[in-house]
C-alpha cells in the first residue's frame, strides 16, 4: 500500500514538473527578442564597416580578416537589437525572418566558420565578395546602422 502511494506521488510529481517546465519554455519561446542592449551604437557599426571594406581591398589575409570581422559585426548587431540565443547561430535563427536573403547570410556565416576552424581552407575572392555583401544586407535588414 505504501509503495503504491509512493509510486503515485512520484508519477504526479513528474507530471507536475513536466507541465511547469513546458509552461516556462512556452513563455521563453514566445519572444525571440530580448530588450536591446544599451551598448549598441550605430556609429560603431559604421566605423567597423569602413574597416571591413578596407580589409577587402587589401586582398590576401585582409580578405580572411574581413570575413571574420563582418561576422563579428553581424553578431554585435544581433545582440544589440536584442535577438535571443546563447550562440550566434541561435541569434541568427531568432532573426531569420528579418533577413531578406536568408540563404546568403547563412552561407556567409558558414564560410566564416570554415575559415575559423579548417586549417588549410582556400579562400576564393568571389566568395569573399558575396559574403561581405550578404553580411552588409543582413545588417541593413536588422536596422543596424549601415
Amino acid at each position: 500500500m505504501m509503495i503504491a502511494a509512493l509510486v503515485i506521488s512520484l508519477v504526479f510529481g513528474l507530471l507536475l514538473l513536466a507541465v511547469v517546465s513546458n509552461g516556462a519554455n512556452a513563455a521563453k519561446s514566445k519572444s525571440k527578442r530580448a530588450k536591446p542592449t544599451a551598448k549598441f551604437n550605430p556609429a560603431t557599426v559604421k566605423s567597423r564597416w569602413t574597416i571591413i571594406q578596407d580589409l577587402t581591398r587589401q586582398g590576401g589575409n585582409g580578405l580572411r580578416q574581413a570575413i571574420l570581422e563582418a561576422d563579428k559585426l553581424l553578431d554585435y548587431v544581433l545582440q544589440g537589437k536584442g535577438y535571443r540565443g546563447d550562440t550566434m547561430g541561435e541569434r541568427m535563427r531568432s532573426a531569420n525572418s528579418q533577413f531578406s536573403r536568408r540563404n546568403d547570410v547563412w552561407a556567409a556565416h558558414k564560410l566564416r566558420n570554415a575559415l575559423a576552424h579548417e586549417v588549410d581552407f582556400d579562400l576564393v575572392p568571389s566568395q569573399v565578395k558575396q559574403s561581405i555583401a550578404a553580411f552588409e544586407r543582413a545588417i541593413k535588414d536588422l536596422g543596424g546602422g549601415l
